[in-house]
């Protein structure tokens, strides 16, 4: 059993569907899993409730996930927690400022469940100490 399980993931996804999957998979797998299907609603549970790794969408309705990561870098709280953008945006640009706008991980919808976990766990011991 790694040493991950207990550890609160936030998934952030405007596809309820989405967020069903993921939280489904990572509950199976030992997380606390908290959802958001929109950027403010996000925020206010990453600050009442600060995860130790955020899983993103990029595209959102009102506030899309570039707003919502700067706004999770911006709080103290959550400035260093490691986020995975989980999207269906592949283009490299996006990649290239996901990744240089602090994004740890990118993952491209449809996503391999193996992979995600995988990712999950790497995002996860470069802040487990």
């Amino acid at each position: 059993m790694s040493s991950f399980k207990g550890k609160r993931i936030l998934a952030i996804d405007d596809e309820a569907d989405v967020v069903m999957i993921i939280r489904t998979a990572l509950q199976t797998e030992g997380y606390e899993v908290a959802t958001a299907t929109n950027g403010p609603d996000a925020l206010e549970e990453a600050k009442a409730n600060p995860p130790d790794l955020v899983i993103l969408d990029i595209t959102m309705p009102g506030m899309d996930g570039f707003e919502v990561l700067r706004e999770l870098k911006a709080i103290d709280a959550t400035s260093q927690v490691p986020v995975i953008m989980l999207t269906g945006v592949s283009e490299r640009a996006k990649i290239k400022d996901a990744l240089s706008s602090g994004v740890d991980y990118y993952v491209v919808k449809p996503f391999d469940f193996d992979d995600l976990m995988q990712k999950v766990e790497q995002a996860l011991s470069g802040f487990d100490n």
